[in-house]
Parts: C-alpha cells; sequence; structure tokens
C-alpha cells in the first residue's frame, strides 16, 4: 500500500502538466565521468550517457532520463551488455563492461511562490524504474521511490537553495538496504543578466548500508546560455566518502523544442 500511494503520487505529478500546454518540452544529454576506490583497494571509472526530455512551466517540472553506463575496473569484469547482464567475477586485470542503467523519472510541483520575505516552496518526487530483474553494475534490479521539498530564495543576482527528501530502496536480492534522508543546500550566482550562472552545491544522504559511509559530495556548475533555446552547462564534483567518487566531471546541453 505504501508503494502504491506514492505511484499514485508520481503519477498524478508527472501526468498532470501535459494537460496544461505542450510548448515548453527540451531534450537533454550530458556525457559524465568520475572516478574512484570507493570501498576497495583498485580504482574505478565510471561514464555516463544521459538522454531525457523535460516538461516545464513556472510550477510543473517533469522529467525523464535514460542513462547508458560504461565502467573501466578491474574489480569485476562482467562483459559488454545491453539491457541485461550477466553474473559478474572476481578478476585481477582492468576491463570495460557496458550496458543500459536504470530510467530515473523526476518531477516538481511549486506550492508557494517566492515573495520579499519567503522562499518558494516546492514538493518533488522520483521513480527509479529497473531495466533488469536482478542486481547488475548497471541495475539495482529494484525499483526505487522518494518524496522530497525544495525551497528557493532569489536575493537580486543571487540565489540560495535547500532540499530535503525521504527514499525508499528497493532491496535487491541478498541485501537490505537503509531507507535513507537526502538533504542539500547550495548558492547561485546569475551574471549578464542571466546569459551566465555559476552554482556550488552540496548533497548528502543519511546512512544506506550499514558500516559504509553514505554519499556525501560537493559540486561547482557553470551555466551559459548560448542561444534563446540552448543552454549548455559543466559540472565539476569531490566525492567526501567511500561511496562517493573522488571526483566527477559532466559536461551537459540543453534544446528547448
Amino acid at each position: 500500500m505504501r508503494a502504491f500511494g506514492i505511484i499514485s503520487l508520481l503519477f498524478f505529478i508527472i501526468k498532470a502538466p501535459t494537460t496544461v500546454s505542450a510548448k515548453n518540452w527540451s531534450v537533454y544529454t550530458s556525457a559524465s565521468f568520475n572516478n574512484g576506490t570507493y570501498i576497495y583497494d583498485q580504482n574505478t571509472s565510471n561514464y555516463y550517457l544521459n538522454t531525457g526530455i523535460r516538461y516545464q512551466t513556472t510550477k510543473w517540472t517533469a522529467s525523464v532520463a535514460f542513462p547508458f553506463i560504461v565502467q573501466n575496473s578491474s574489480v569485476y569484469n562482467q562483459g559488454t551488455v545491453s539491457g541485461s547482464a550477466g553474473n559478474a567475477a572476481m578478476q585481477g586485470s582492468e576491463s570495460y563492461s557496458g550496458g543500459m542503467g536504470d530510467v530515473y523519472l523526476y518531477s516538481e510541483y511549486k506550492l508557494i511562490k517566492s515573495n520579499r520575505l519567503l522562499p518558494s516552496f516546492s514538493v518533488t518526487g522520483q521513480l527509479k524504474i529497473p531495466t533488469v530483474k536482478k542486481l547488475t553494475l548497471f541495475s539495482s534490479g529494484a525499483f526505487d521511490y522518494g518524496l522530497g521539498m525544495v525551497l528557493r530564495k532569489p536575493y537580486g543576482m543571487y540565489s540560495i537553495f535547500a532540499d530535503v527528501g525521504y527514499l525508499l530502496l528497493g532491496d535487491p536480492s541478498g541485501y537490505n538496504y537503509i531507507n535513507p534522508f537526502s538533504f542539500g543546500f547550495g548558492l547561485g550566482r546569475f551574471f549578464k543578466n542571466g546569459a551566465y550562472s555559476a552554482s556550488i552545491y552540496y548533497k548528502g544522504y543519511t546512512q544506506i548500508i550499514g558500516g559504509i559511509d553514505p554519499p556525501q559530495q560537493l559540486s561547482l556548475g557553470l551555466f551559459s546560455r548560448i542561444s534563446d533555446s540552448t543552454i549548455v552547462s559543466i559540472f565539476v564534483g569531490k566525492g567526501f566518502s567511500e561511496s562517493s567518487p573522488d571526483y566527477a566531471l559532466t559536461g551537459g546541453i540543453e534544446w528547448t523544442l
């Protein structure tokens, strides 16, 4: 019943914008690289190619993302797969493995507008849909659900923002995850009437796996509107726990249709 309620809310949040207008659609793609040792002694590099579509109005935001993942690691050698994966085997030499990651849906609805004194208040929903039915390097093999809220407050050319959420994580066979709270806060700055902007953002989680530090990461983002319909972005990230990458780099572009 808990999962049914969350799915119903997510369906309402994601479906509702399509009844408003069809003029605020955009498509986006990004390429990411991260690297770290995580809980292992060997180094692991991950490459992500994300493609998605977004719908946005003054109140609604809804998006869906489809990631393709390539991993270079001496920890696991899983072979190249597409949409499915075989059993992982321990190997002593580096190898590349690739496959489709889980599909992510996200939506946000603004309940309260920002005014001179108060920040805006929005509720968020997210859903992760597994691409396979068992745990692999690229999929958890289980559905994840999340609900949260976001506060934003502009101050001239600056903007501060914070978010908090709760995740219900599906447990792959043999694992028992702890459902975590997430929290984040950041600061943004606009330049040249919004043609350029920069932000710094910290994101963390409470315990997910017993005995392993949960993810914590600090990111710097740079954005440029190169035309009325095109925005490019670059993110540089630094992890601060054994479950986060040591560093990450992402470049993206979004086109308004």
